[in-house]
């Protein structure tokens, strides 16, 4: 598992160097890559419309974990 994440570290940062050499060097054909790039990291992602599409978002309303907590602080400690 360490070896997976060194490598897949490596990898992210080899990609974020290229990235920014292709940012600071102003390369015409590069042009298309850094305004992706940036729109990319600009972007706000939202995943409410993926819960409403699968169903989650209306159960997330109507859970009442108050309740839940309460039953928990009502337990006797007979330990």
């Amino acid at each position: 598992m360490a070896k997976s994440f060194v490598r897949n570290s490596v990898l992210a940062l080899g990609i974020f160097v290229v990235v920014l050499i292709l940012v600071y060097t102003n390369v015409e054909f590069a042009e298309p890559v850094t305004e992706y790039v940036s729109f990319v990291v600009t972007t706000n992602f939202s995943v409410q419309p993926i819960l409403q599409k699968v169903g989650f978002a209306e159960e997330w309303g109507t859970w009442d974990l108050g309740s839940l907590f309460q039953g928990w602080s009502e337990t006797t400690s007979g330990w």
